[in-house]
């Protein structure tokens, strides 16, 4: 049987070629992106299969549905001692009802937007709730909008502000405060810091069979749902930990060291590269509500959290 995509064999092991292009294409899958849009890109950059073909949707859909890409066996259940995976059980449920509703369309939506200040970058001002990219309809301007109320979700769905206001709005803050003097070296303080931070994810995560092993040295005297608990917990930190770990990757390697005109730089840089730096230097963006005949001008309903 051919080993799946992304695993050097299939008792896991990550594949150093073939993990990031599928951790890659499974982030433009959540940024809205289409699933030929995902492929197009991976061919271009020279990710294949394990059978050394190129990309197809429907390999794509195939591949990132498997269990075994969040280290599940066939019965939904964790794999014993595995190892690290391409994505998280989380990031496979996101992928699974994403394509679950794909299939319910009559066609992928065209011109999909790549948001900036989406994955909570962007909050609700009102009730504090992460927004989300949306269209009113597939021909729709694209907008930032906060989640309508269900329950166990307490967002308020009553903020909403189209794309193209907030981040234009967002993104001449970011550059006036990068021409800020000094400005310059703090973003290199903070990359510094997110670097160091991401070295210490990476030892802690290595480090991860060593706090396996010594809970199962545990096991014996411990009762057993103390163990189950701690078992839990550790899994979940190593969880978080890769998690985090992808995110700071996404920052860390922002080629912005060597810019001189930062906002000739900023036009025509790859949205990625636009989206990493504004995680570098803000916490998040809280858009507030349209006040009677108020914020007229769209940066009056912005208030940037500042790293």
């Amino acid at each position: 049987m051919a080993r799946l995509t992304g695993y050097l064999s299939r008792r896991g092991g990550l594949h150093p070629q073939e993990a990031p292009g599928l951790r890659k294409a499974a982030s433009l899958l959540f940024d809205q992106h289409s699933r030929a849009e995902a492929c197009r890109w991976m061919n271009a950059q020279g990710y294949r299969t394990a059978l050394g073909n190129e990309w197809a949707p429907e390999v794509l859909t195939r591949v990132l549905s498997h269990p075994r890409m969040a280290g599940l066996g066939e019965d939904g259940e964790p794999i014993e001692d595995f190892g690290e995976t391409v994505l998280t059980p989380d990031e496979r449920q996101r992928l699974l009802a994403l394509f679950a509703e794909k299939a319910g369309q009559q066609a992928e939506p065209r011109d999909a937007f790549d948001y900036l200040l989406n994955e909570g970058r962007s909050e609700c001002g009102r009730c504090d709730y992460s927004m989300v990219g949306t269209r009113v309809t597939s021909g729709g301007d694209p907008a930032y909008r906060c989640p309508a109320p269900r329950e166990g979700q307490d967002s308020c769905g009553r903020v909403r502000m189209n794309a193209d206001r907030l981040e234009d709005s967002a993104a001449e803050e970011v550059l006036a405060e990068l021409l800020r003097p000094g400005a310059r070296e703090r973003v290199a303080q903070l990359l510094a810091d997110l670097r160091a931070e991401a070295g210490r994810l990476k030892e802690h995560i290595d480090g991860s069979p060593e706090r396996f092993g010594e809970l199962r040295e545990m096991r014996k005297v411990l009762v057993p749902a103390a163990y189950e608990a701690a078992e839990k917990a550790t899994k979940q930190d190593l969880r978080e930990a890769r998690s985090r770990l992808r995110y700071l990757e996404q920052l860390i390697d922002v080629p912005v060291d060597d810019v001189e005109d930062l906002a000739a730089w900023w036009k025509t840089a790859p949205r990625a590269w636009q989206r990493a730096l504004v995680g570098v230097v803000i916490v998040k963006v809280r858009v507030m509500p349209v006040g009677r005949g108020r914020h007229r001008d769209p940066s009056e309903r912005i208030h940037i959290e500042w790293r």
